[in-house]
């Protein structure tokens, strides 16, 4: 038990919902969340530790897992640790009161379909929910981008080489050493069509794993798309922005100023 097959992830969310493991040490987040859930026809689940959360992975089939990362005993990091380690590959979705870039990007390596900041909203909440309740692929949330060790060496680098910061965007080297940077075809995939787009101004610095576009669609969803890489905004595509329904995998936001690669390219997926 424990490990969803697609087939099983379909069935369910053609019928009665899917079923989501919430996993915090708060009564009033599982209230809230269940009755946020509960109201878009899906099955909340609760536990209040993660010892409590691992049993019922292995013995209940799920298709979301979404957990506080600070909790006695074992972390919402941990957890997703003992989950991967027991080949448990539901996707997981990280909230937390306490955001830094090192959580962030440790969620996010260890298949994390994305994190939230306590306090959100029903709308902050159900983007991420129905983006990862659509994707549904178990593989894709398997997938790992490299650990990055301590003190590592900046990559060699050609122009047109690609990274990725998984599931979000997408950074290219360019020739003068800038960066350009767009929205991962698997984010835009499980998305409507985008209606509006917001993004950072020139002259605007981008931080590696925060949020660097915030995207609406014509359905009234929200959704948040992290940056790969630090730095400042040099240009801003602004056909783009005017024009948001028309932006694709490979449509450029920014153009960037790195301001970290050394220690920030080995957080990254390269293709």
């Amino acid at each position: 038990m424990g490990k969803t097959s697609e087939k099983q992830r379909q069935d369910r969310q053609a019928g009665d919902g899917s079923r989501i493991l919430v996993i915090d040490d708060e009564e009033i987040i599982h209230d809230s969340l269940k009755r946020i859930l509960g109201r878009q026809g899906h099955q909340v689940d609760a536990a209040f530790a993660a010892p409590e959360a691992l049993e019922l992975i292995a013995s209940q089939t799920y298709d979301l897992v979404i957990t506080d990362l600070m909790m006695p005993e074992i972390n919402g990091i941990q957890l997703m640790e003992q989950m991967r380690a027991k080949g448990h590959d539901v996707p997981v979705l990280m909230i937390t009161g306490y955001p830094t870039i090192r959580t962030a990007l440790q969620a996010l390596r260890l298949g994390a379909v994305d994190y939230l900041s306590k306090p959100f909203t029903r709308q902050e909440l159900l983007g991420p929910v129905n983006r990862t309740l659509r994707r549904g692929t178990a593989a894709a949330s398997a997938e790992k981008a490299p650990a990055a060790a301590e003190g590592a060496a900046e990559p060699a680098l050609s122009p047109g080489d690609r990274f990725y910061l998984r599931k979000h965007s997408w950074a290219i080297y360019q020739q003068d050493g800038t960066i350009s940077m767009g929205i991962e075809a698997s984010f835009l995939d499980t998305v409507d069509k985008v209606a509006s787009l917001e993004a950072p101004g020139e002259s605007d610095l981008i931080e590696q794993g925060f949020v660097g576009f915030r995207l609406k669609t014509e359905s009234g969803e929200s959704h948040n798309v992290f940056v790969p890489l630090s730095g400042q905004v040099l240009e801003v595509n602004q056909a783009a922005l005017d024009d948001p329904s028309s932006i694709g995998a490979d449509t450029w936001l920014l153009r960037v100023r790195p301001a970290n690669l050394e220690t920030e390219l080995p957080l990254l997926l390269r293709s």
